[in-house]
C-alpha cells in the first residue's frame, strides 16, 4: 500500500529530527555549556540542513529564545544566570521541518559568594606573600 503525502512527510520529520547528545539533564555552577546535536547518519555531512535551537525557562517553550540558527551540530552558551532552562533543536531541510528534538535540562547554580571571597582573600595572601618575599630578596642582596 502506497503512502500518503502526509505520511511520507511524518517519516521525513522523523528522519530529519535532531537528538541531544548531551544527558537528558545538566548542571553547571559557570554558567556556560556546549550542546551538540546529531541526525541519521545518511544525512550528516549536508551542509543544506539548518538547526534552530530554542531556549526557554518554561517545559512548554511559552517564551523562548533562539539561541542558534545554522549548519553547525553543537552551540557554546555562556552568561547564563541562575536558574532552570529547557532546550531543544530541529531541522530544516529543503524547506522541511523536523519535529521538536526532546528537551533537556539544564540547571545553572553559580558558586556561593562565600566561597568567591575566600578564593579571593586567599590570593590576596599568597600575592603579599610573594611582594614581601621578592622585597626582602631585593634589599639583601643589595648590601
Amino acid at each position: 500500500m502506497p503512502l500518503s503525502a502526509q505520511d511520507n512527510d511524518n517519516i521525513q520529520s522523523r528522519l530529519l529530527q535532531p537528538v541531544f547528545e548531551n544527558p537528558d539533564s545538566s548542571y553547571t555552577q559557570s554558567g556556560s555549556l556546549k550542546l551538540s546535536w546529531t541526525i541519521k547518519d545518511s544525512l550528516l555531512g549536508s551542509e543544506l540542513i539548518l538547526f534552530e535551537l530554542q531556549q526557554s525557562q518554561q517545559k512548554k517553550f511559552d517564551s523562548l529564545l533562539v539561541r542558534y540558527k545554522g549548519s553547525d551540530l553543537a552551540s557554546y552558551i555562556s552568561g547564563l544566570a541562575e536558574g532552570i532552562y529547557y532546550y531543544r533543536v530541529r531541522s530544516e531541510l529543503d524547506g522541511q521541518l523536523s519535529d521538536w528534538s526532546e528537551p533537556i535540562v539544564v540547571v545553572v547554580e553559580h558558586h556561593s559568594l562565600q566561597l568567591a571571597f575566600l578564593l579571593f582573600g586567599l590570593g590576596a595572601v599568597v600575592f603579599l606573600a610573594t611582594v614581601v618575599v621578592v622585597v626582602k630578596g631585593s634589599k639583601e642582596e643589595v648590601v
